[in-house]
């Protein structure tokens, strides 16, 4: 997988913001800063992946994009105790639209928020109507994932995580 590197991604534009080399999105990911690691299936097609870090604030984020370059599923880790955990993940449905990147809007979304003490929290959202319903007692241990050296996110972006 060939990454590219940027401080953040322009979701209505697709293109990366303020371009990093690699050298100077290691060092960021070193110091703990905020940068994003971009990939597409090759140079010639749109960006399908994208991983945001900023572990100075615990934050890392895994965002996979459809092929009209909208965020289809975000899973959010935090970092806690030396150990990223997945603490919402977060999937998009556009119906029938085929409006690019940050033009489109969502006529659902439903999310998953996880503690690690194991309740779950599912909210799902139609055209503005929301439920909400919550679990107990979940077996939360494969939400952990070590932090990635710079440039290996395998673990991170596997999109099946049951």
């Amino acid at each position: 997988m060939i990454w590219t590197y940027c401080e953040q991604w322009n979701n209505l534009t697709e293109t990366p913001m303020n371009p990093l080399t690699p050298e100077q999105a290691q060092a960021r990911h070193a110091a703990g800063q905020l940068y994003t690691a971009v990939t597409s299936p090759d140079e010639h097609s749109a960006a399908t992946l994208r991983v945001e870090m900023r572990l100075e604030t615990g934050y890392t984020s895994v965002i996979f994009m459809d092929e009209h370059g909208r965020d289809s599923l975000d899973y959010t880790f935090t970092l806690i105790n030396g150990s990223l955990f997945l603490e919402t993940a977060t999937s998009y449905d556009y119906g029938d639209s085929q409006e690019r990147g940050g033009y489109a809007d969502a006529e659902r979304m439903e999310s998953y928020e996880f503690t690690i003490d194991g309740i779950i929290r599912r909210t799902v959202e139609v055209d503005g109507e929301e439920s909400k319903e919550s679990r107990h007692g979940i077996d939360v241990a494969s939400n952990w994932e070590s932090v990635p050296n710079f440039g290996t996110y395998d673990a991170l972006i596997r999109r099946d995580r049951a």
